[in-house]
């Protein structure tokens, strides 16, 4: 499999944010195991995907819809997007938190293909359970088809900052003294 990293230009065939050479120096500066190259470049393809699709990003593609070269395949490149201290971001890269995030979520991916696009059947869930004379039942209030996926703390770290609303929810605010 050939890994075709987006290069900041918004390439309409591009299918990963991090090349193979930066997913292993990513974790071998913090110590993370890795196992051969095709397995890794399938899980940042997957990963790709999953950054790519799962968020409502700020700003825009910076090739979108109707574009005459072609609309970009990744959400990123961006224009009007600014990091967490409000820089604008370079509409000619993919930022280094997009990266990094990317590769936490190919390590879960590595680990276990599929974890971050599980199928999910609302109706087969367990209320509660009973054996013998034991018997549990399960909070299941805020269980949802996004509540399938794990959630990997160390993305939603690296990227809040980058999502429509800043990844809270639509019905929550900025509050201001004045």
């Amino acid at each position: 499999m050939a890994l075709t990293v987006e290069d900041g230009t918004g390439l309409s065939n591009a299918n990963a944010f991090v090349s193979l050479a930066e997913f292993k120096a990513f974790c071998d500066l913090r110590g993370h195991s890795y196992t051969t190259d095709p397995l890794i470049e399938q899980a940042i393809v997957r990963a790709t995907d999953f950054m790519s699709n799962s968020w409502a990003w700020d700003g825009f593609k910076r090739k979108g819809r109707g574009n005459a070269d072609g609309e970009q395949a990744l959400a990123f490149p961006r224009t009007d997007l600014v990091d967490r201290d409000g820089y604008a971001v370079p509409y000619d890269s993919v930022p280094q938190e997009i990266k990094d995030a990317t590769i936490e979520v190919a390590r879960v991916e590595l680990t276990t293909p599929g974890a971050m696009t599980p199928t999910y059947t609302p109706h087969e869930r367990v209320k509660s359970e009973k054996v013998g004379p034991l018997s549990t039942v399960y909070d299941l209030s805020s269980y949802d088809a996004e509540g399938a996926r794990p959630v990997i703390l160390a993305v939603r770290d690296l990227i809040g900052a980058f999502l429509k609303n800043g990844g809270q929810s639509k019905l929550s605010g900025e509050t201001m003294r004045v």
